[in-house]
């Protein structure tokens, strides 16, 4: 009798706890299609006006680049309910071939990739254009968490951890500085981190690579001479306030005009090519004009939720590849933002990354919509939250 009541009890609880997992994942779910529907509304919103300007001055007309983001939103959206359904575990199956893919294609844009403000980032077929460092993102977040998956002894040795990093994140790191795209690798370098934190690297051995990578990347933005333009605009913009100091300045200039509610959407001065890549690299220059203080701390505080939703995803996450995955993705849609609006407060130095989910970029929208769909189903598949390090 008591061996039933027992049986009985259990089996209550687990449905209990099943159903409240359940809720949990869901509220989660609906919470990141709110936070991510919001943001894609502004980024449409900021894309018609930042780039009307443009789209005129280039003949193109002045709804072009927002009826293409437009497209990248549809486009998007399907690869994000694509991926949201594809188990996530079958992307560590795959994952050499992933990299092996990525690389390929960094290595082709070198050889056929069209140049664009003295970069060459993108393959173009036809009349659509993909930049492959986006896929690379994806492609090194998951070997990464593999290869700690699999036991591959990354973590047995200096030698082995270094050969693993020398192996994911300087190869791609190398490919993408031949574009040249630094601020690229020092986001791919920040999730590879964030992978190798959640997988439970010694703390000694991230210390060591952190100031190797950290010395690395000063001696790279000083040897390059259009970096060390970029510095010293970062350091002292008033300094040469019409070169290298300029678009930081006019980004000022933008954020300033809105003051706190800004000046109405559409109404935007900056945009009439006063600030450079106003549509791009620096939309929330523009978000900040035209909808103020208050809008832009708006955007700011959408993308701390998403961070917060994704932590919450990895902690959850029902295995420890899972969680290295859902960290990784976190790491990269957080850092993005903050690097990008870091960049245009003058925060940080201009770095020419876009800002997820809002600058217009259709590859850029459609591959992070597709993270968030792979980081969507590591929720779908969550549980109870866990510790994060072994």
């Amino acid at each position: 009798m008591a061996t039933n009541i027992t049986t009985i009890y259990r089996a209550r609880t687990e449905r209990i706890q099943t159903a409240t997992r359940y809720r949990t994942n869901t509220q989660i779910i609906l919470l990141f299609g709110t936070v991510v529907f919001t943001l894609v509304v502004i980024g449409l919103g900021a894309t018609i006006s930042a780039s009307s300007t443009v789209g005129i001055n280039w003949e193109y007309g002045q709804y072009h680049f927002f009826m293409r983001q437009l497209l990248g939103v549809g486009l998007g959206t399907l690869v994000l309910a694509a991926t949201s359904r594809v188990p996530y575990q079958l992307y560590q199956r795959y994952a050499n071939v992933l990299f092996g893919g990525a690389l390929l294609l960094l290595f082709m844009v070198l050889l056929f990739g069209v140049r664009v403000g003295g970069s060459a980032r993108w393959l173009r077929f036809g009349p659509v254009g993909f930049e492959p460092s986006e896929l690379a993102k994806f492609a090194v977040i998951v070997l990464m968490a593999s290869l700690i998956t699999r036991g591959s002894g990354v973590f047995d040795d200096v030698k082995s951890y270094a050969s693993a990093l020398l192996l994911v994140v300087g190869s791609v790191g190398l490919l993408l500085l031949m574009q040249p795209d630094f601020g690229t690798t020092v986001l791919i370098a920040i999730c590879a981190f964030m992978v190798l934190w959640v997988g439970g690297a010694p703390p000694r051995y991230m210390a060591g690579s952190a100031v190797a990578g950290l010395i690395g990347g000063i001696l790279l933005a000083v040897m390059a001479p259009y970096r060390l333009d970029r510095l010293r605009g970062f350091l002292d913009p008033w300094g040469d306030a019409a070169d290298t100091g300029y678009q930081l300045i006019q980004s000022w200039v933008a954020l300033g005009t809105g003051g706190l509610w800004g000046v109405g959407p559409g109404n935007s001065r900056a945009r009439w090519f006063y600030l450079p890549n106003a549509h791009t690299d620096f939309i929330f220059a523009i978000i900040g004009e035209e909808i103020g203080l208050v809008g832009g701390l708006f955007v700011i505080t959408l993308f701390v939720v998403l961070v917060v939703l994704g932590w919450m995803v990895a902690r959850r996450a029902p295995d420890h590849f899972g969680q290295m995955m859902a960290a990784g993705i976190t790491a990269w849609l957080g850092f993005q933002g903050l690097i990008n609006v870091g960049g245009v407060l003058g925060w940080m130095p201009i770095t020419g990354i876009t800002l997820p989910f809002i600058s217009y970029g259709v590859s850029s929208l459609v591959v992070n919509m597709g993270a968030l769909g792979v980081l969507l189903n590591v929720a779908r598949q969550g549980g109870n939250p866990v510790r994060m390090r072994k």
